[in-house]
């Protein structure tokens, strides 16, 4: 059940345009769509401002991830970044679950029990950071979207919705 729905393993940069030209240069990737979201995301702290850089590209039914820490509550990217902010090179950071209806995500999220790191919301979709570091290394994300969000987000039409 919890690893049911992976589509997206995300990275962290100091540098989205040469991590971007990384991964389409040695993986081909192309496409990508970039995203300047800042917003206010719910924490155990309450409420805190959150900016970032991102772009997203589709290798086959895996969707690729890149993010830039901007400002506010992004110290859990910048903990996992290189203390020399010249090296771009991403680091792993998340793996990424979709859930087929937010009650659905909020039910396993209860279920599995790891520790909240943060949450957000953007017009059709829900996404849940939880800490998962202490079990795999890296955080866990669990999203859910309408069918609306997932098609902008470039969802394969050959691959199945969990």
């Amino acid at each position: 059940m919890y690893f049911s729905g992976h589509y997206q393993n995300a990275y962290v940069t100091h540098d989205l345009d040469k991590a971007m030209r990384l991964f389409s240069d040695r993986f081909g990737l192309k496409d990508w769509l970039v995203y300047e979201p800042e917003m206010t995301v719910k924490t155990l702290q309450g409420l805190q401002p959150y900016a970032v850089r991102l772009a997203t590209a589709w290798s086959g039914t895996l969707q690729l991830e890149l993010i830039q820490p901007v400002s506010g509550f992004v110290h859990h990217y910048r903990n996992f970044l290189p203390e020399d902010s010249a090296d771009f090179v991403p680091r792993f950071h998340h793996t990424a679950l979709r859930r087929s209806s937010e009650q659905a995500l909020r039910a396993e999220i209860a279920e599995i029990g790891l520790p909240l790191a943060f949450e957000g919301e953007v017009p059709g979709m829900v996404f849940v950071y939880l800490d998962a570091r202490e079990w795999l290394g890296h955080y866990l994300e669990m999203c859910w979207a309408t069918p609306e969000m997932w098609t902008i987000n470039g969802w394969p039409a050959d691959k199945p919705a969990v």
